[in-house]
C-alpha cells in the first residue's frame, strides 16, 4: 500500500514537472478576475491621464482637423485653376474682371452705375 502512494506521488509530481506549472487557472476564472482587472486598471491609467487612449484621441482629432483642411484647399485650388483658365489670353476673362472690379468699358459704351440699397 505504501509503495502504490509513493508511486502515486511520483505520477503527480512527473506530472507537474512536465506542465511546468504548479498553479493553472482555469478559463472562467481568466473571464471571471483578470478581465475585469485590466478593464479597472485600463480605466484609471485613463482617467489620470496616463492611458493610451487620450494621446490616441488627440491624433485622431487632428487627423480629422487636416482632411478638413485639405479638402478647403483643394476646393481653393480648384477655383484659382479655373481662375487662371479664364484669364489665359484669347478668353474674356481679363476683360470681365475689368469691367467688374476696375468699372472700365470699351470705346463708345454708355456705363450706367446702380447703387447699392445699403
Amino acid at each position: 500500500m505504501a509503495d502504490l502512494t509513493i508511486e502515486r506521488r511520483l505520477d503527480e509530481s512527473q506530472e507537474l514537472a512536465a506542465s511546468g506549472s504548479r498553479w493553472r487557472l482555469s478559463p472562467w476564472a481568466v473571464w471571471l478576475y483578470g478581465v475585469p482587472a485590466v478593464a479597472i486598471l485600463g480605466g484609471l491609467l485613463h482617467l489620470n491621464g496616463l492611458g493610451p487612449f487620450q494621446a490616441l484621441t488627440r491624433t485622431l482629432e487632428a487627423e480629422t482637423e487636416l482632411e478638413e483642411r485639405i479638402l478647403e484647399l483643394q476646393t481653393e485650388n480648384e477655383g484659382l485653376e479655373e481662375e487662371i483658365e479664364a484669364l489665359q489670353p484669347g478668353k474674356f476673362g481679363i476683360e470681365k474682371r475689368a469691367r467688374e472690379q476696375l468699372g472700365w468699358s470699351r470705346q463708345g459704351e454708355i456705363v450706367i452705375r446702380i447703387p447699392d440699397k445699403r
